[in-house]
């Protein structure tokens, strides 16, 4: 027998396994298209998820000059977002193992409805991209891009006399001592979340900024931010529609010295199952940076520290929902 026979035989043998094993593979695996669901899950108590709500905070402590003099104000915040999954792969059907691509978008407002007609502080939109990896059961990883731009309102800056653009050279609101226009983050980062029993559960993400825009400039030398968290819902939502949750949200960044912006969360939350739709409400504790992030402008060219941070802090009232 030639040796051209020999090499035939095992390039037919190698062909036919491999088709085998790729068939195998392909007979296991499973596409998932527009999923109701996700794989990662949302973070209640996180002010930047993208959903829709309606919460009404009563400040005890203040930073945005709001003309009014008042020790203690009320406002109202609304934001509008979601999250979808667009595609879903599964290589094994009887493994946790699977990989997905996410989007979502939102947009956060604050009015100053309650106490005169400067209404609109600010507002920002988000966006991001990720990848998302289920390792086991308990354990979600993520990675992607991230996108932040935030904005003071113009009825805010009319009550500043701030009616043209660009702003003047010298003006308070160039040099940040009122306010600075923009601030925009894009940024990269990974996450995990980790399911510790059927009702703790504990999550982190790092997000490293790839550059900030005009009016940050000088942040572009600190460009880390890290988010901690963690949830517990009782009784197990594994087994319930209807359940109760407390949820604690930090989140740091580099450029104001890891000052821990803190949020608190507790209340009702009702599910429906295999999807992403939740509605909670309740009562949330604050305390850290503006909301809106372009109230945190500063020209400093070194990280704020903790004592010239721009803090803020309320009690509010509101409700959550999630697409």
């Amino acid at each position: 027998m030639s040796s051209n026979t020999h090499i035939i035989k095992k390039v037919i043998l190698v062909s036919l396994t491999l088709f085998m094993c790729i068939s195998s593979i392909a007979s296991q695996s499973l596409w998932i298209t527009v999923p109701d669901d996700t794989i990662f899950p949302s973070t209640i108590a996180d002010q930047d998820f993208p959903r829709f709500s309606l919460s009404y905070p009563m400040y005890l402590t203040q930073e945005i000059d709001t003309l009014e003099g008042r020790d203690i104000n009320f406002r109202e915040m609304l934001k509008f977002g979601g999250v979808q999954s667009l595609f879903r792969f599964i290589p094994n059907e009887d493994k946790p193992f699977s990989v997905e691509l996410s989007f979502r978008a939102g947009l956060i407002t604050l009015f100053d409805t309650f106490e005169d007609n400067m209404e609109n502080f600010g507002w920002e939109g988000t966006g991001s991209i990720t990848l998302d990896v289920s390792v086991t059961e308990d354990l979600i990883m993520r990675f992607g891009y991230h996108h932040i731009s935030s904005h003071v309102g113009d009825e805010y800056l009319t009550q500043y006399g701030t009616l043209s653009f660009p702003i003047a050279s010298g003006s308070d609101l160039e040099s940040g001592d009122t306010y600075g226009m923009n601030y925009v983050r894009d940024s990269l980062y990974g996450g995990i979340s980790y399911t510790i029993n059927d009702n703790l559960r504990v999550y982190g993400e790092a997000r490293y900024s790839m550059d900030m825009l005009r009016y940050m400039q000088l942040y572009n030398d600190f460009p880390w931010q890290a988010d901690v968290g963690a949830e517990y819902i009782w009784p197990s939502p594994q087994s319930n529609t209807y359940t109760w949750f407390a949820a604690l949200h930090v989140s740091m960044y580099e450029e104001t010295s890891w000052f821990p912006s803190t949020a608190v969360r507790v209340g009702r939350v009702m599910r429906v199952a295999d999807s992403n739709r939740q509605f909670h409400f309740g009562v949330e504790l604050y305390y850290g940076r503006a909301e809106i992030e372009v109230f945190n402008h500063t020209a400093a060219a070194d990280p704020t520290v903790w004592d010239d941070v721009t803090i803020e802090s309320y009690i509010a009232v509101g409700a959550w929902y999630d697409l």
